[in-house]
């Protein structure tokens, strides 16, 4: 595993696939074309605002001369991606340790459509899936250079990069920023550069480890890229062609750069037409002048690669929690200087942490979770037969290890449980039953004392950093068969590791004796009224949560580490058969510090007489 919130070199191995639609179209070309729209991707994706240092390197390219030899490809583009996933990975062959291709790019002029009647699709591809060999992949549709932004678009989606248009990249009181992963392309779009959103997907999906197959640097034979602009390779009317056929040319009087306005004057179409596509970067504007990111600028000497260098750390940020153990936060940028023209973005640690406001919270304080649970409240998200007045609570069993740092909230008094969000706010524990914390959205190690990277552990009494010397451990078993409820032990405040077995009469999980817990009230809270949970489930007692394995087992279990705060009775249900049950338990009290005891000692001994005669 690589170490967290580090800027790692990252290599993309792409395979590049051609459909025969490119080839009756591009002819002999089309190899060169194809990699001159990859050397445009890579540019982009060498950006300094995409916030990591990502290469994009062709490790094959294959190039589908007869239809039946690739996938099956057709106007919808949901089954073209489904069959290209597909055929991609039957061809992605292992090199040593690891596949040959951690993507791969299908290109073709077949025009694909979201519906019969919605042809304005131009990609696809899945979230996030790009160390996924099965569904790392997507699908472009040519049309002339700017295919290279579909291709980058695409690739963006595969690393979990969201449109620069939906709700999770509003930012508060900005304009939303409409760059490469902007949903269409148009005149206000910057298609060379990432939006901050892009930048913090991108970033959060390498930092929480989804993108460890792009360590490794390519072992094969790779593919070199055009480095010349493409303006200079494909003149202003090739480009048109590209787009629009031959015989195309671009439009006079036009507005240059921004925009390719073309005209076919043997074509159907009579009138100037456009895609809504800038002019590719090198294209000769004006004499003496060339194309640059949809503006006419003049052409210099081939400007030097400049590779980037960190600045300085930021101050540390407030801290995320008020009692408990809060994170605060210090970053740096790659601005000392920022990479340009191609140059590498900086390697090394750009975040950091430390701990704050460690000492322990009130006991009448919600539990952290529980607080971000409840602050979805009353809010039922259009979810049917959820009441108006829902209230959420925390969701431990039953998430995976990795989504513990996510916030899962369960319906109060149901089973029903859902992701109010992508991540808990840092120092929120990562279960009941670990000090580990939730950093940034990963499970870091912490200790007893809140401190992250703390190895200070509870002893067996429950003391931070204790040597076991506080308590005692209290054991007995209980195998008395009366009908009914059966109190075995009473287990007081203060109690902790608490482990309860029942052993099973007949080696299968019915045996008609179940344990039970009922509150210092008198109140059950674990299988009363003659109805048993079968499954596993979790108790809160106060702070503490009690584990219960479910009746369904031939060792029935109750136990927590935890120290409870308030007397628990532990009993035991007797129906049916009535076999004697096989109870054994454990768990730990405080040894009570008994005060120092004085007393008069009546017969002490006589001091010497203070005077010889006379009566002393």
């Amino acid at each position: 595993r690589t170490k967290r919130f580090l800027s790692y070199p990252r290599f993309v191995e792409v395979m590049v696939v051609a459909d025969s639609r490119m080839v009756a179209y591009h002819g002999a070309n089309l190899q060169h074309y194809v990699l001159t729209l990859m050397s445009i991707v890579a540019s982009i994706y060498k950006d300094p605002s995409i916030g990591n240092l990502i290469n994009i390197v062709i490790v094959k390219l294959v190039v589908i001369h007869n239809e039946q030899d690739g996938p099956a490809i057709s106007y919808n583009a949901q089954t073209t991606l489904k069959n290209f996933c597909q055929w991609q990975q039957s061809q992605n062959h292992p090199e040593g340790s690891h596949l040959q291709h951690d993507t791969a790019v299908l290109v073709t002029r077949q025009d694909i459509c979201r519906a019969h009647d919605k042809c304005d699709t131009l990609g696809l591809a899945e979230l996030g899936t790009v160390c996924d060999p099965y569904r790392s992949c997507s699908i472009s549709e040519d049309n002339g250079l700017s295919t290279a932004f579909t291709i980058a678009h695409e690739l963006g989606h595969v690393f979990n990069m969201p449109h620069d248009d939906n709700h999770k990249c509003k930012e508060d009181g900005g304009k939303n920023q409409q760059h490469v992963m902007a949903p269409t392309l148009n005149f206000y779009t910057n298609p060379w550069m990432w939006s901050k959103c892009s930048r913090k997907y991108i970033t959060e999906f390498l930092d929480t480890g989804y993108g460890e197959c792009l360590l490794d640097e390519p072992s094969s034979r790779t593919y070199t890229l055009p480095q010349q602009l493409p303006g200079l390779i494909y003149d202003v009317n090739k480009q048109c062609e590209l787009i629009f056929g031959p015989g195309s040319q671009v439009c006079p009087y036009m507005m240059q750069c921004r925009r390719l306005w073309c005209i076919n004057i043997d074509g159907a179409h009579k009138g100037c037409r456009t895609q809504h596509t800038p002019w590719a970067d090198g294209t000769e504007c004006e004499p003496g002048k060339h194309c640059r990111f949809g503006m006419c600028v003049p052409k210099e000497r081939e400007a030097p690669v400049i590779d980037g260098a960190w600045g300085t750390w930021s101050p540390f940020g407030t801290c995320s929690r008020t009692c408990g153990g809060g994170i605060k936060t210090a970053i740096r940028e790659c601005n000392r200087p920022e990479p340009k023209n191609g140059g590498k973005y900086c390697v090394g640690r750009r975040m950091k942490f430390k701990s704050c406001n460690t000492e322990p919270c009130s006991k009448l304080k919600k539990d952290f979770r529980d607080e971000q649970c409840a602050d979805f409240d009353g809010k039922h998200f259009n979810i049917n037969g959820l009441p108006t007045n829902v209230r959420w609570v925390p969701k431990y069993s039953g998430i995976l290890m990795k989504d513990r740092c996510k916030l899962f909230c369960r319906v109060a008094g149901n089973t029903a449980y859902y992701q109010l969000r992508d991540r808990v706010i840092d120092g929120t524990p990562c279960g009941p039953d670990t000090n580990d914390i939730c950093v940034q959205g990963l499970c870091r190690q912490a200790g007893c004392d809140h401190v992250l990277n703390s190895k200070a552990r509870r002893d067996k009494c429950g003391v931070c950093g204790g040597d076991n010397s506080s308590c005692k451990t209290v054991a007995g078993t209980f195998n008395t068969v009366h009908y009914g409820y059966n109190v075995v032990v009473r287990i007081p405040a203060g109690a902790t590791n608490i482990d309860v077995r029942q052993h099973s009469y007949s080696g299968k999980p019915e045996d008609d004796n179940y344990l039970a817990l009922s509150n210092s009230q008198g109140d059950f809270i674990l299988n009363g009224d003659f109805v048993v949970s079968m499954f596993k489930r979790e108790i809160k007692v106060g702070n503490a949560v009690i584990e219960y394995s479910g009746s369904d087992n031939t060792i029935e279990r109750i136990n927590s580490t935890d120290r409870i705060e308030q007397e628990i009775t532990l009993q035991v249900l007797s129906v049916g058969n009535l076999y004697n049950p096989d109870v054994r338990y454990t768990f730990n009290i405080p040894i009570e510090d008994k005060p120092q005891q004085f007393y008069w000692n009546a017969y002490g001994p006589w001091q010497p007489c203070s005077k010889l005669c006379q009566g002393g």
